[in-house]
């Protein structure tokens, strides 16, 4: 059988990824920008060029669903074209071994005749081993042709098991194209958000340095004022009702412990598909610190929603829950959902600063 298709690398946007991350070091896709300012055509250029920039990361955050998601049903393929290829090796060794045995009955049937066989049951001394070994002979013969129809069974096992294999072969190589193409396609994104940073000046690089830091001290403030306003609601016993709807009916385990891995990481880089240990992408991240405490988790966040336990509401999240939208995922350190900690977007660092409202994650996935 042909070897397995060649995974794309998964840290094929390192250099892009950086040089986007130098260019967006002034986290342009905060998407709070209020900050008053003096240059009104500067400010109107900066924010042309946001825009499009906010498009294109959503679109990244697109090229990345599609490229994990294909990876995992080719590895699947990959499986399913193992599993097939036991089949056909105990298929083929159970032919091997009935056709052996068959051909050892006729060759002694050959060599002894009929009048071997007559022998064998009218040489008998008495009606009892008459009998006897009559019943032998017809267990022989049922014997044989239940060999005969085991082997038409195996024979049909095996051509559908090839087909199979075949078709597996297929989805294989079809899915590792994919994952191609969605690699090239955010590379593309990454080249030409580069080429909108190159159009600004740096005077709009200042403006946007200092609406990032104030967008990110409004950030702050906005998280401590959610996370007094959960702990009030905590208190009143306010979502029990919400969060046994939502709930997949599991049981999931404490794992408030993955909470400390994932803050050692806070300043480092969002680098697209890396899983640590120095530099992360969202999700890589949520692996990273789950496999620090035994659990293996996907990296693809669509499958990290089909394999959670629980579901629940966001404001039911406990510490370790990891908090997930369509295309990102964090990490809850408190109660809630606040504060939490994630790796943004590229030009970013692993943070645990933001507002709930900036990722707007819908679940909190407890596993």
């Amino acid at each position: 059988m042909s070897e397995h298709a060649t995974e794309p690398s998964r840290r094929a946007f390192v250099f892009s990824a950086a040089l986007f991350g130098t260019a967006l070091a002034t986290g342009i896709f905060n998407p709070s920008f209020a900050h008053a300012v003096t240059a009104a055509e500067k400010q109107a250029e900066a924010d042309a060029v946001r825009e499009q920039l906010v498009s294109l990361q959503a679109d990244l955050e697109m090229c990345a669903d599609k490229y994990y998601g294909a990876l995992e049903e080719r590895d699947a393929a990959h499986a399913a074209m193992e599993a097939e290829q036991v089949k056909i090796d105990e298929a083929t060794l159970r032919i091997n071994e009935i056709q052996q045995r068959l051909g050892d009955r006729a060759r002694n049937m050959y060599r002894t005749g009929p009048t071997g066989f007559l022998d064998f049951v009218l040489g008998s001394s008495s009606f009892e081993e008459f009998t006897t070994n009559w019943d032998l002979l017809d267990t022989i013969n049922e014997e044989d042709a239940a060999l005969v129809e085991e082997t038409k069974q195996l024979r049909a096992q095996l051509e559908e098991s090839k087909a199979e294999y075949e078709r597996q072969e297929q989805i294989a190589a079809e899915k590792a194209a994919e994952a191609e193409l969605a690699k090239n396609q955010a590379e593309a994104r990454v080249a030409e958000a580069t080429e909108l940073m190159n159009q600004l000046d740096e005077e709009a690089r200042v403006l946007l340095e200092e609406e990032q830091a104030a967008a990110a001290a409004a950030a702050a403030a906005a998280a401590a004022a959610e996370a007094a306003a959960q702990a009030a609601a905590d208190s009143a016993g306010n979502g029990e009702a919400t969060a046994a709807y939502f709930s997949s009916g599991g049981t999931a385990g404490d794992n408030s412990a993955v909470v400390g891995y994932a803050m050692s990481k806070i300043g480092c880089p969002y680098v697209w598909g890396a899983e640590g240990p120095d530099a992360f992408d969202c999700s890589g991240l949520v692996r990273w610190a789950y496999l620090q405490i035994g659990m293996s988790l996907p990296h693809y966040t669509e499958s990290l929603f089909a394999s959670a336990t629980n579901r629940v509401p966001v404001s039911e999240a406990r510490p370790g829950d990891v908090l997930y939208r369509p295309g990102h995922v964090g990490i809850a350190v408190g109660y809630g959902g606040v504060p939490y900690v994630h790796a943004p977007t590229f030009g970013a660092y692993v943070r645990d600063t933001d507002a709930l409202s900036w990722s707007g994650f819908t679940y909190a996935l407890q596993f």
